[in-house]
C-alpha cells in the first residue's frame, strides 16, 4: 500500500476553497491560457497573499506573457530555491530574463 499520510496531511490543512483556486490557476497554465491564469492568480493573492504556489503560478503565467516580475515574486523564485525547488524557480527566471521593470498583481 503507499505511503500517502504526508500529501493527505497537507491537502486536509489546506482550505477548500484555497485548493480549489490554486486547481483553477493550474488549470488555466495547463491549457496555455495565460491571461486567465495571470489575472485569476493576481485575484487569488488579493485573499491569500502569502500563497507561495499562487505567487509562483502568478510568476509563470506573468513569464509566459513577456511581463517583468516584481521583487516580491523574485524573493519567493529565491525562497524556491533554497527550499529544494530551484527546477521550478530557474524555469520561470529563464522565460523572465529578457523582461525589464515590473508589474505587480
Amino acid at each position: 500500500m503507499r505511503n500517502r499520510s504526508q500529501p493527505r496531511a497537507r491537502r486536509d490543512e489546506m482550505a477548500p476553497e484555497l485548493s480549489l483556486a490554486i486547481g483553477l490557476v493550474w488549470g488555466h497554465l495547463g491549457a496555455g491560457q495565460f491571461e486567465s491564469a495571470h489575472e485569476l492568480a493576481c485575484g487569488c493573492l488579493r485573499l491569500w497573499p502569502d500563497e507561495r504556489r499562487l505567487v509562483w503560478m502568478a510568476a509563470y503565467a506573468a513569464a509566459e506573457l513577456l511581463e517583468p516580475l516584481d521583487a516580491a515574486t523574485l524573493a519567493v523564485l529565491d525562497a524556491l530555491r533554497a527550499g529544494g525547488r530551484g527546477e521550478w524557480a530557474a524555469l520561470v527566471l529563464r522565460r523572465a530574463a529578457a523582461v525589464e521593470g515590473s508589474r505587480a498583481c
